[in-house]
């Protein structure tokens, strides 16, 4: 289960994951598209911080570890309509799937921050893969080839 020291650790993390998707849902014009593409490089550095052992890869993958059980432990994020019915558990693992594909690929790609993504992408990936059964079958359905060491 997760604790409020956890969740104190990865506040900021939690803050710039939500803002990107926050980002990523709000309609980009001309006179936005400068302030919004900042804000998401600010974003993007906060995931992309070393942490207290200075290792970047090592912060990204326990924050992943967090997130997906967070996620999964949720019963907000496991409903569907309008918080009536649940969704199975393969449901709220596509559900996640498409969440971390929007927030570490889709999102930073029309930002042109696509590469910048990458290791936030691995990472969570990584951690998709090993936490949910059935995990490469989902990222196939949704057009993502595994993760490769």
């Amino acid at each position: 289960m997760i604790n409020n020291e956890t969740e104190n650790k990865y506040a900021e993390e939690m803050k710039a994951w939500l803002m990107i998707q926050v980002i990523g849902r709000t309609s980009i014009n001309i006179f936005n598209s400068k302030k919004l593409r900042r804000e998401m490089e600010d974003h993007l550095d906060v995931l992309l911080s070393p942490g207290i052992a200075g290792d970047v890869n090592a912060k990204l993958l326990d924050f992943a570890d967090y997130f997906i059980d967070s996620c999964l432990s949720s019963k907000a994020y496991s409903t569907a309509v309008f918080g009536i019915m649940s969704m199975s558990e393969a449901g709220a693992a596509t559900r996640l799937a498409q969440d971390i594909l929007e927030i570490t690929h889709d999102i930073p790609k029309r930002f042109g921050f696509e590469e910048k993504s990458v290791l936030i992408r691995n990472a969570f990936l990584t951690k998709f893969t090993e936490k949910i059964q059935g995990a490469n079958k989902i990222l196939a359905e949704l057009g993502v080839e595994p993760v490769r060491e």
